[in-house]
């Protein structure tokens, strides 16, 4: 039926009225009950259905198979049926994903100097697998093979126990005294390698880097000088829950190459008292790599994280994923992109920087991408997570 076939009031149903922001109706169960379907998938089935996110809330699931089993026979859906759900959903205006939250789109979003996405974004969820981050699939990012697990010492407290105990902590006071002195020593702009040890002590001692990250409160700033130092570059996600702001903007100094102990002997060097020595050496500008940036985004004390790193082919895996034994990893594929996603609500005994972490790749450019939410007090859904991922994938 083309438009000119529709009276008014079925054409205002068809193209909606968006104006006013009002919510979209949720016909999803009177139409599957029109069709007999209510309750037919199977638990396999219903595990990998499509869903669709909104901006806030559960996402609600979307029909999206023309056969359903029930025991071992297989029921089909009569055409005519399905023809006739079908239009009853085009009358309606084609959608029966229900929204929570305001939409801010157009003059209103300008108007307020960010860019708002209300919109939701569907994805599918899939078993947990590693994705590749190059092009050549050779290097994978993939969870660590090891679970991080809370530290419990293995022997009773003793002499020698408090002996050791005051020794480690003398050791970092002293390295707390050399990374002040780097920073005093240091101009800006400038990293250095630096060494501590103590006499009489085996091994070579502490290697250690001096590298401050670069931090920007205004995007434009950060972009210039992601620009200037060839650092990866993220633009800012289209879609934010409501009241997030960008708090920070960071670009992260790396080493193409880290010295060998022998190199910083017998240079610049200072005494830390307790028979404890300092040497470092200030590298140069073309050792000097700016593989990782960021953008952190808050709502009172509340943070998301954005981040974006380069990898080589030469890394295996390209980033190893934090995980403990209560972590639950799942693959979430989003416009046909594969991502993984940590969820480490259940876990209270250890802290590994995340509530919910969502990592994906983009082959073709040699960079990871990650979204986190942090464990402490904060409120984020895995829905408002996968919406910000969403609005940043081209």
């Amino acid at each position: 039926m083309g438009k000119r076939e529709l009276t008014p009031e079925e054409q205002f149903l068809k193209e909606g009225d968006r104006s006013a922001h009002w919510n979209t109706v949720d016909v999803h169960e009177p139409v599957m009950k029109a069709l007999g379907l209510e309750g037919a998938l199977t638990a396999e089935e219903d595990e990998t259905l499509l869903q669709t996110l909104p901006p806030s809330g559960e996402a609600p699931k979307v029909m999206r198979r023309m056969e359903t089993r029930t025991g071992r026979r297989q029921k089909r859906i009569p055409v005519k049926g399905w023809a006739a759900a079908v239009l009853a959903l085009v009358l309606l205006g084609g959608v029966y994903t229900q929204f929570s939250g305001k939409l801010q789109q157009g003059a209103e979003a300008q108007s307020s100097g960010e860019v708002r996405q209300g919109a939701g974004a569907q994805y599918k969820v899939l078993p947990y697998q590693p994705i590749p981050a190059t092009a050549s699939g050779g290097t994978l990012i993939e969870k660590a093979k090891q679970p991080l697990k809370p530290y419990i010492p293995n022997a009773e407290p003793g002499i020698e126990h408090e002996a050791n105990q005051k020794l480690s902590i003398l050791y970092n006071q002293k390295y707390s005294k050399g990374a002040a002195l780097m920073k005093e020593l240091l101009l800006p702009g400038e990293y250095a390698t630096y060494l501590i040890t103590r006499e009489g002590d085996e091994g070579e001692g502490s290697m250690n880097m001096y590298r401050p990250p670069l931090t920007f409160k205004d995007y434009t700033a950060y972009k210039t000088s992601v620009e200037e130092h060839n650092a990866p570059v993220l633009e800012q996600p289209a879609y934010l829950p409501e009241g997030y702001a960008l708090d920070e903007a960071i670009i992260k100094p790396s080493l193409l190459k880290v010295p060998e102990v022998q190199e910083l002997k017998g240079g610049n060097e200072r005494d830390l008292g307790d028979n404890f020595r300092l040497a470092w050496r200030v590298e140069k500008a073309e050792n000097i790599d700016y593989p990782y940036s960021s953008l952190v985004y808050k709502k009172g004390e509340v943070q998301v994280r954005i981040g974006v790193s380069r990898v080589d082919d030469n890394q295996n895996p390209a980033d190893p994923l934090s995980w403990s034994e209560h972590t639950k990893m799942e693959n979430i594929e989003i416009k046909g992109r594969q991502a993984i996603f940590s969820d480490d609500t259940d876990n209270k005994e250890l802290d590994l920087g995340f509530k919910y972490e969502l990592v994906w790749s983009d082959p073709g450019a040699k960079v990871i991408y990650s979204v986190i939410a942090g464990q402490e007090n904060t409120e984020l859904t895995k829905d408002e997570l996968i919406g910000i991922a969403a609005s940043m994938m081209k």
